[in-house]
């Protein structure tokens, strides 16, 4: 995108939705329910951006037609390298002062949420916030994301990418998504967030719903793009020397770190509070599993 956008009269939120060949996977009933609940939101300070990537199947025509009268959306089709990257130039397209990625077989919580957000944003100026995920089961059944704490930054995703919306300045100063991770990009951008320094809080209220319909993630392939981040993450630690990607791998799935690496991060000079935070929380976490002996190590 060589252009800068037009941010006069601009919202406070851009919503942005990749998509890709739609009609092809058969998700055009699903991304309906993207514009349905946007829709929904009735929020003036919100705009939408359908962030395609050059589909060739009639997604573009179909989404031209879905999105002609929708309010405060625009589409825009371009060639991509994936969803991190269509994420990326969404995000550079944005007028919006914060940034939410909706996934395109996802929806908002509820129908205010937008506005609650909105609120808390005008009022606080943070440089993110982040809330729970609802999983909606297609019986009718709901469960909501429980596991939700700044400090397991060091082991996991503390909260889902869906549901948080981060300043648009804060996201290009960071660099966006780096797109030499297919899985965990958003893992990656939230881990330099909170090195970095930069401050947010949590609100109760859950932002996103995805569908649960039965199928699982690929856990070694999540396993193996977090370790890449990792061994980006943690070069130059000396105690990171002679660890493999393999090595981080396992600890991904172990779901904690050696003490040795979590000791150098937290006593790195110039650690910023959050990370000083986690660092605690993973010695914790690994002190207590060191003693659960039903455990595999």
């Amino acid at each position: 995108m060589s252009a800068s956008p037009d941010t006069s009269d601009a919202p406070l939120i851009s919503v942005i939705t990749a998509t890709y060949d739609l009609l092809s996977q058969g998700r055009q009933d699903s991304f309906r329910e993207v514009i349905e609940c946007m829709a929904r939101q009735n929020c003036d300070r919100a705009e939408h951006i359908v962030q395609d990537g050059a589909s060739s199947d009639g997604s573009v025509e179909f989404l031209q037609n879905l999105t002609a009268d929708a309010a405060r959306t625009r589409l825009i089709s371009e060639p991509d390298t994936g969803l991190y990257d269509a994420m990326n130039k969404g995000a550079k397209a944005a007028r919006g002062k914060y940034l939410l990625f909706l996934n395109s077989d996802d929806s908002l919580a509820s129908d205010d949420i937008l506005n609650i957000v909105a609120d808390r944003l005008e009022a606080t100026q943070l440089d993110f916030l982040f809330g729970s995920t609802l999983r909606r089961f297609e019986d009718g059944s709901e469960s909501r994301e429980k596991r939700m704490s700044l400090t397991a930054i060091l082991q996991r995703m503390p909260f889902c990418h869906n549901s948080v919306l981060l300043k648009r300045d804060v996201f290009l100063a960071l660099g966006g998504h780096d797109t030499q991770f297919s899985v965990a990009a958003d893992y990656d951008l939230m881990l330099h967030l909170l090195t970095e320094g930069y401050q947010g809080e949590r609100i109760d209220d859950p932002i996103s719903m995805f569908w649960g319909r039965g199928a699982t993630s690929d856990d070694d392939a999540t396993a193996e793009d977090y370790a890449r981040v990792w061994m980006n993450y943690y070069g130059g630690y000396r105690s990171a020397d002679g660890l493999t990607q393999s090595d981080f791998a396992r600890y991904y799935q172990r779901g904690h770190m050696p003490v040795a690496l979590i000791l150098e991060r937290l006593l790195k000079p110039g650690t910023s509070d959050a990370i000083k935070a986690a660092a605690r929380h993973s010695l914790w976490k690994t002190t207590r599993r060191s003693v659960q002996f039903w455990r595999s190590f």
